[in-house]
């Protein structure tokens, strides 16, 4: 503002606040009205405006709402922080300009304010019920494991022969992963928190590992409950659509439907695995699997409760009701005698279920223990003590991580018997430091843990993410320094961020014009044109999905609060001039409605919510001040109040609407689909790497340190869209894709992104030996099986990217391709009582059923994308070619 006023000399500026003076003086004597009064006027009605003060407000302006709006894109965590500093950027734009001279006051309308319900919130965090951060985050893995519950309730019901419910399973695993995620910002304040309780900060990031592992193998089971329904979806879809060949008299191309040759292809292996006699013997494999497992899942399920029951009790009774010394006794019992059990059951178990396997399956098998068919014709015979050895492992990797959160807890009940006051670790570390000089990284003392070098750890980690970036390729060819230079400005300046940033700067402009001109800046100020420049500013998002929501709940918000506040008033006031009294209790209630709308209405409409409330006091407030003070600009009482504000939040309403739309809406469908594509080259990328590292079994190997790592942040970037695909509803768009289309891209992608996670992690655990068989097998290294996987998965990519037809031919179902090429070799099915009672043999299971997973995936994917984008470069021989 200093700037902006020093670029109008000085002598000019006396020389008009000496013409401002006289023209008070007329306007005062011919008015009646107080010097003040009239000067207030004057000035608001732009008597000082001068072009060049003018200009560097904008410029300066601009820059910092251009700066603060790529800020919010590049860190969501500044959305409230940008939406607050261009508010009160704001009012140096609109009222800075014909103010006579520096006003560093002027924020200070807002800022007070804001500052005094700042303080208020904090201090009801403090003294009312206040939550620390182990608190919350000890609350959030009493839900995780209420969570982790689901899948154990679902084994049994499906071995009971219970049908699921998909869309409870889907609701489920991504609610588990979504408390995974939530649980990373309460890890990175635990080391801040002060707190009094039984566990410190250490205690529970050592916990939060075990209840990690603990769920994501309760969330691998619930994977397979999902992948076999889907199953049965397939088989039933191609139930279908052999009705309508058999309805289909024609042979002509286009009366076939889209992608009837890979349909058709799959055809006879399908058929193969839904005969009656493959039913039977699933029948009687999840027969064996009931019996076998009910007792383990009951362990699993019984320490799960106590787990729950255990972080319930240390988390909520730190202050009243504290548990005695007695009580802390009789849980330590029932921890341990949770554990022993689990651990007597879960040993008992393995040899229980797979003897149930093998005596439910006895026909497959000679006098020898050896597998009696061979060929392509026994391998339906396998596919139900496969499915039961998967299922089998499955539930025994959930237990042992269950047993292993079980010994955690058990430890720290036993190790931490008190309460104490824990303070934040990074200041203990810190005291430690300076006066020993040699205190470590921090580790946790728990039982049973190897402190691990951190270097040694970081080295490894190093080491497998430069090995990952090798798999994403090597660089296109280096282009000459100025055009990398020009490339990287426009896409610094064009991509979403800098849309965003450049729409902002001219809606601001835009809105904001209306207040700098001396004929407009009166109306301007008198009509509260500031609330327009607010909404339009507010309004605007990045993508038009988000936009279009965020108007409809601003809209909504404002006619809901403008209509509680004339009710309020009139209640209150009636047609005088504001009854304070009847004012306070009015709005007593109201707030009541207005905060039950702000804390239980869903967050998508969170700012309706808000947007009613600031209208509501809005209209109440000015309301009352039209009755009582003398200033020039309200907006007057009740409904004239409530009309003004309106049409003002509609006017900014058109103005972000125009500015949306062009010159081209930023579609959140092609951000959707440029993230799927995007998440196809990892995925791409990802398989590289199991190949690159399949067969080199070696527990200390680095891709073991980065595997689970790299598989949770590719969960999470697909379970991150699954809100902005929601909001496709609400976005009108001209392109190929819709909503359940990229619904059920994304939903393929975390199917072949769990199968790729499994195989990572397999990779340095299974034994060399069955690992090389797999490659033997299935021909999982050979160069022409990669490279039609390969191929596919790009076509796929760029299917994604561009929205172009995929062709007709592709070298899919590449499941047939992986049983054709088993059979070219002229491979029998070996398989012995032997092999399954191998534990090892169980996870060589799961890497064929993950690996055959993954390409029936990929086949889907394909089936999805032809039916919303169809087919091109279509063969067609004719009937009479043979």
């Amino acid at each position: 503002m200093k700037a902006a006023l020093a670029a109008r000399p000085s002598s000019q500026t006396q020389a008009r606040l000496q013409q401002l003076q006289q023209a008070v003086v007329t306007q005062a004597s011919q008015s009646g009205q107080s010097a003040t009064a009239v000067t207030q006027q004057l000035i608001h009605d732009g008597f000082m405006l001068d072009a060049r003060v003018t200009v560097v407000f904008y410029v300066m302006a601009c820059v910092f709402v251009y700066m603060m709006s790529r800020l919010r894109v590049a860190n969501n965590k500044f959305a409230l922080a940008q939406i607050f500093s261009i508010i009160i950027t704001d009012l140096f734009l609109l009222f800075g300009p014909t103010l006579p001279s520096f006003t560093a006051l002027l924020p200070k309308v807002l800022i007070e304010p804001g500052a005094i319900g700042i303080g208020l919130g904090a201090a009801c965090c403090v003294l009312f019920f206040p939550q620390s951060t182990s608190y919350a985050l000890l609350t959030k893995m009493e839900q995780l494991l209420r969570l982790g519950q689901v899948p154990v309730k679902c084994t049994q019901a499906r071995l009971h022969g219970e049908d699921l419910n998909l869309q409870q399973l889907v609701d489920t695993k991504s609610k588990g992963i979504g408390a995974l995620k939530a649980l990373e910002p309460l890890l990175a304040f635990l080391p801040l928190d002060i707190s009094r309780g039984h566990w410190g900060a250490d205690d529970l990031k050592v916990l939060q590992q075990a209840l990690r592992k603990t769920l994501v193998a309760s969330l691998s089971l619930l994977n397979y409950h999902i992948a076999r329904i889907h199953d049965d979806e397939n088989i039933a879809r191609l139930a279908r659509h052999d009705a309508i060949l058999a309805n289909n008299d024609s042979g002509e191309k286009k009366n076939q439907a889209i992608g009837h040759h890979q349909i058709q292809e799959s055809h006879n292996l399908l058929h193969a695995f839904q005969d009656a006699e493959e039913t039977a013997i699933r029948a009687r494999t999840l027969e064996a699997l009931q019996h076998s497992t009910q007792p383990l899942l009951q362990a699993i399920s019984s320490a799960i409760d106590i787990s729950i029951e255990t972080i319930n009790t240390v988390n909520n009774r730190r202050w009243l009701r504290a548990p005695s010394q007695t009580q802390m006794d009789q849980q330590i019992t029932r921890v341990k005698d949770a554990l022993e059990t689990l651990s007597r059951i879960r040993a008992s178990s393995i040899t229980a279920t797979t003897e149930a396997l093998i005596d439910s399956h006895a026909e497959i098998f000679d006098d020898e223990g050896n597998f009696k068919f061979g060929g392509m014709g026994g391998m339906h015979v396998l596919r139900g003590i496969i499915i039961g050895m998967v299922i089998e492992e499955r539930i025994l990797t959930l237990a042992e991580a269950t047993q292993k959160l079980i010994e955690q807890i058990l430890w720290l009940l036993e190790n931490r018997p008190k309460p104490r006051l824990w303070i934040p670790s990074r200041l203990q570390y810190a005291f430690a430091w300076v006066g020993t000089g040699s205190v470590p990284t921090p580790m946790s003392a728990a039982a049973g843990n190897t402190a691990t070098d951190p270097e040694a750890l970081e080295e490894r980690t190093r080491e497998a993410d430069r090995r990952l970036r090798i798999s994403r390729g090597y660089g296109i060819p280096q282009r000459t320094r100025i055009t990398r230079i020009v490339i990287s400005i426009y896409q610094w300046l064009f991509n979403p961020a800098g849309m965003y940033a450049l729409r902002m700067v001219v809606v601001t402009i835009a809105t904001s014009i209306p207040s700098s001109l001396p004929h407009t800046a009166g109306f301007f100020y008198r009509e509260k044109g500031i609330w327009g420049v607010i909404t339009a500013q507010t309004t605007l998002l990045v993508y038009m999905a988000d936009f279009t929501m965020a108007l409809i709940s601003r809209l909504v918000g404002t006619v809901v609060g403008g209509v509680l506040g004339m009710v309020a008033w009139y209640i209150g006031s009636g047609h005088g001039p504001g009854n304070a009294y009847g004012l306070g209790a009015i709005t007593a209630a109201m707030t009541v409605v207005l905060m039950w709308w702000r804390i239980f209405l869903p967050p998508t409409l969170a700012m309706a919510a808000i947007m009613s409330g600031a209208t509501f006091v809005l209209v109440v407030g000015f309301s009352y001040d039209d009755g009582h003070i003398q200033q020039y600009g309200l907006p007057g009482r009740g409904y004239e109040a409530f009309w003004k504000r309106l049409v003002t939040v509609l006017l900014g309403f058109v103005a972000a609407t125009v500015v949306q739309l062009f010159p081209r809406p930023p579609s959140a469908t092609r951000h959707v689909c440029q993230t799927l594509s995007n998440s196809v080259r990892t995925i791409s990328d990802h398989y590289a790497l199991v190949l690159s590292h399949w067969a080199r079994a070696d527990p200390e190997h680095p891709i073991a340190t980065v595997a689970e790592k790299i598989t949770l942040e590719m969960a999470e970037t697909l379970l991150s869209l699954k809100a902005p695909i929601g909001l496709l509803r609400f976005e009108m768009s001209f392109g190929p894709f819709n909503r359940k289309t990229l619904s059920r891209t994304q939903s393929l992608l975390e199917d072949m992104n769990q199968a790729l996670g499994r195989l990572l992690v397999l990779s340095t655990t299974l034994p060399l030996n069955l690992q090389q068989r797999l490659m033997e097998r299935v021909g999982f290294m050979n160069d022409y099986t990669v490279g039609d996987i390969m191929a596919v998965l790009g076509v796929i990519e760029q299917a994604l990217k561009a929205g172009a037809a995929l062709p007709e031919r592709l070298p899919t179902p590449l499941v047939k391709r992986c049983y054709e090429a088993w059979a070219q070799q002229h491979q029998t099915a070996e398989l012995s009582k032997t092999l399954v009672r191998d534990e090892n043999y169980r996870r060589y299971c799961v890497a064929i059923s993950s690996y055959l997973k993954f390409l029936a995936s990929i086949d889907e994917l394909v089936l999805v994308l032809k039916a919303a984008l169809g087919e091109s470069h279509i063969v067609d021989r004719g009937e009479e070619l043979v």
